[in-house]
């Protein structure tokens, strides 16, 4: 969501400079700096700027140049004239001079002939190619920043794997010393058999308690959506917080789930990865 964009030429209320910056933010957050020239135009600017960007803080900074044009639009120069010097002839005083209109013209104190009117054509222009150029920034840093959570992707894939080839071996070897302890204990403090079905019953269901097929199998799903959503472009970044969560989120339950400190130790860099890939999708529109 970072970068920043310029454009600078002729319009018509003179030479305009424009500069678009954008930083990370959750929304978008826009604020506006404009010459008093150009202060009619600012809700149409903003109306632009929203059209064109979904998120992260915005700052619009219009800037008309030196030696450029001083007055306001001819259109409201005569307006303003003309109801001043109505106005004047009704109460019987004299004319108001040019200097006098253009004053009260660029006052702004007449809020209905300064604001909320349309950006003329040459105005309009510069305004899109300041965001083009802005566009052009943040398309640029976002396909690095795609490419380095693509590599994060990557090591919490090769994570997932190692987690599936060991849970089996796991969930295996926990039974049989879960299901020998138990023996173990029955024999020092029980004085008839115990029936073998109801031990096994007991034991499995405690067993299945530290499975962590179904966790792996949704993490892997995750990932599969993940790459689908760098894959299709566009407004990815809510989308791919989301998703980070449910990663986080099946992590934390596979490292509680398993015994196992190798198991505790991969879903522990598991993590590392998608703190990683938050910081960079932090990044993202």
């Amino acid at each position: 969501m970072t970068g920043v964009g310029f454009a600078a030429g002729a319009t018509e209320v003179g030479e305009v400079r424009i500069e678009v910056r954008a930083v990370n933010g959750r929304a978008l957050s826009l604020r506006s700096r404009v010459s008093s020239a150009c202060a009619p135009f600012e809700a149409a600017i903003e109306e632009q700027v929203r059209a064109r960007l979904q998120r992260g803080t915005v700052t619009v900074i219009v800037e008309l140049k030196a030696g450029g044009a001083l007055l306001p639009d001819a259109s409201l120069l005569r307006k303003v004239a003309a109801e001043l010097q109505a106005l004047a002839k009704e109460l019987g005083l004299a004319p108001p001079s040019l200097v006098e209109v253009v004053q009260l013209a660029n006052s702004g104190s007449r809020g209905d002939a300064v604001t909320a009117r349309a950006l003329p054509p040459q105005f309009l222009a510069l305004v899109h190619a300041a965001l083009d150029d802005l566009q052009a920034h943040r398309e640029k840093d976002g396909c690095s920043t795609v490419a380095a959570i693509e590599q994060q992707l990557a090591e919490f894939a090769g994570h997932v794997q190692a987690a599936s080839q060991r849970a089996p071996q796991l969930s295996e070897a926990y039974r049989e010393r879960l299901l020998q302890r138990v023996q173990e204990f029955l024999a020092s403090h029980t004085t008839g058999p115990v029936p073998a079905i109801d031990l096994v019953r007991e034991v499995a269901i405690y067993t299945d308690r530290v499975d962590v097929a179904e966790e792996l199998q949704r993490l892997t799903a995750h990932l599969v959506e993940i790459r689908a959503v760098l894959a299709r472009g566009g407004e990815v970044g809510r989308r791919l917080e989301f998703l980070l969560q449910e990663l986080l989120r099946e992590t934390n339950t596979l490292g509680s789930k398993s015994p196992d400190t190798t198991m505790a130790h991969t879903a522990v860099a598991m993590k590392s990865c998608i703190d990683r890939m938050k910081e960079q999708v932090a990044n993202l529109e």
